[in-house]
């Protein structure tokens, strides 16, 4: 079950889509951008765009599921796209000590991002760090609002989600060693719990 209904999401999206929709072109990219950028990372146990909505918190795949309704609703096309990582080498520097038994394991990660078609060409974009993640050493992600921007994670592979994108990235997981999982699994949390930490301190 979701965070909340998705009807207690409905009006607020309709209001920030709106938001967006009156800019210039290039300005309502950039705006709905950033909007869920700035969105905080961390992992909700959804990956319901609604749900991300209401918490104002998710990981790659409910901050890009929202952000792919966003621009379908500025009139883009949309893909939903697939990165192939390691959660080891996450792009933080310094690596911090509340994840340091995870350091130099294998823990296979399928990132979302988009690809959105801004004049016939598809464009990649990434929002999954907020900015005030930096402070932590995490990358500034920032877009133009028309050029592709660089993934934020090393990529080993990219492919295109086929489907409905949810149940494609669970197939994905579950083709994952039941060991490699389950690390993957205690990443996620104590990555959560590290983030939640130092955001009170801020």
């Amino acid at each position: 079950m979701g965070v909340h209904q998705p009807f207690d999401a409905s009006a607020q999206f309709q209001e920030i889509a709106h938001r967006f929709r009156v800019l210039p072109d290039v300005q309502g990219r950039k705006a709905a951008y950033e909007f869920v950028r700035d969105i905080a990372y961390g992992d909700i146990g959804s990956r319901s765009a609604n749900d991300v909505l209401l918490a104002r918190k998710g990981t790659c795949s409910g901050k890009h599921a929202l952000l792919k309704m966003l621009f379908e609703s500025l009139g883009y096309e949309v893909q939903s796209w697939f990165a192939e990582h390691d959660f080891s080498q996450f792009p933080i520097q310094p690596w911090p000590q509340a994840l340091a038994e995870f350091r130099g394991k294998t823990i296979t990660d399928f990132h979302d991002f988009l690809k959105v078609n801004i004049g016939g060409e598809w464009i990649s974009i990434d929002a999954v760090f907020d900015a005030p993640l930096v402070r932590l050493g995490f990358p500034l992600l920032q877009w133009d609002g028309q050029m592709s921007m660089e993934l934020p994670i090393h990529a080993l592979r990219v492919f295109p989600a086929e489907g409905d994108v949810e149940s494609h990235k669970k197939a994905l997981i579950a083709s994952l060693p039941q060991e490699v999982q389950e690390l993957r699994k205690r990443f996620l949390s104590s990555l959560t719990a590290w983030l939640e930490e130092e955001r009170i301190h801020q």
